[in-house]
């Protein structure tokens, strides 16, 4: 038996994102955000419609995320991995032995 796949696309790019988070453009935040973090494209689009980068990425907290309208339980999934980065706002704590730009696993 022979299959023959006439065409394959793949609309994820899948390149590296560069190490330090903070100097990743709003199309990096994006990527990260649904293919590390897991989040839904239309979530992800609002940090795009917002402009955040890496640098703000690591500044935000949750209620920046939820006043983006970005539902609580992809907003926690943000947070948690912002916080495993280095990042997170005045509220947050990182977690010992992270460097800013390590990306998190998230599960």
């Amino acid at each position: 038996m022979v299959v023959v796949c006439e065409r394959f696309e793949w609309s994820g790019s899948m390149s590296v994102l560069p190490p330090n988070a903070k100097g990743w453009s709003v199309e990096d935040v994006k990527q990260w955000a649904v293919e590390q973090v897991g989040i839904k494209a239309q979530h992800a689009d609002k940090l795009v419609q917002q402009e955040i980068d890496g640098e703000e990425l690591m500044g935000m907290t949750k209620e920046d995320l939820r006043s983006y309208d970005i539902p609580d339980g992809p907003a926690r999934k943000l947070m948690r991995a912002i916080e495993g980065l280095g990042g997170g706002g005045s509220s947050s704590v990182a977690a010992p032995g992270r460097s800013g730009g390590v990306l998190p696993v998230v599960s």
